[in-house]
């Protein structure tokens, strides 16, 4: 399912998120102040504290939210994947934590790609925090560079393109048949965790549905993989 949007709702969403984002600028200050206090109790400190964590998971519901709409400015660009992969190792470690094991493959023969680089970004850092939050501790998500990927079915793409594809493949317990049906659901989320915003995975098929590629995904029990598929330089030029 793609979203259709008018340009009323984008502006909308653009609005709201800039006057969010503000009010919740103050909060953070204040709050900021008022836990440098060192005179307060315990109880009002670790209150504070969740108020301050609840401040920074709207935030970043605002900041998905405004990712939704259409983009203002789309900034065209030759991309190295494998250079972006490689710079983002660091990121990937941060999200999986200590207990999960990261790895990235990236063969050097990779077509180029005609791309907004931080959206791309944006959407393999979703997907593989998808993966992170999957596995248990102890587990492995595997992020790999594909030079050359089967194309999509025709109802989404046209045969001849050339693709390339990023995969992300975790060892978790996989998906039920109705998760997988509404994966990208806005604001739908299978994460027991309290903030879950159930957007990262909209904006990560959002992003690459700009680029003329497509999300392909399987799951079953003890592996879950996503194929992220985009054409390479050559069919856009």
């Amino acid at each position: 399912m793609q979203i259709e949007h008018t340009e009323f709702q984008d502006q909308l969403v653009r609005g709201l998120a800039h006057r969010m984002n503000n009010i919740l600028t103050l909060f953070h200050g204040y709050l900021g102040l008022l836990l440098d206090n060192k005179k307060l109790d315990k109880a009002t400190v670790e209150g504070l504290a969740r108020i301050q964590e609840g401040a920074r998971a709207a935030s970043d519901l605002m900041d998905r939210t405004h990712s939704l709409v259409r983009p203002s400015t789309v900034v065209w660009r030759e991309l190295d994947l494998a250079e972006m992969l490689r710079r983002l190792r660091p990121v990937f470690d941060e999200m999986c934590g200590t207990k999960t094991k990261v790895h990235v493959r990236c063969p050097e023969d990779v077509p180029r790609i005609w791309a907004d680089v931080g959206r791309v970004k944006t959407a393999v850092l979703e997907i593989v925090r998808n993966a992170c939050e999957a596995v248990a501790p102890g587990g492995s998500v595997t992020v790999e560079l594909h030079a050359e990927a089967p194309a999509p079915p025709p109802s989404q793409a046209k045969q001849s393109i050339k693709w390339v594809c990023i995969s992300v493949t975790d060892n978790g317990p996989g998906m039920s048949k109705h998760a997988l049906e509404r994966l990208f659901t806005p604001f739908f989320s299978t994460k027991k965790k309290e903030n879950a915003a159930g957007l990262g995975l909209t904006v990560a098929r959002g992003f690459v549905q700009q680029h003329g590629g497509v999300i392909r995904l399987s799951s079953e029990p003890g592996k879950t993989v996503f194929h992220i598929l985009l054409p390479s330089r050559s069919d856009r030029a």
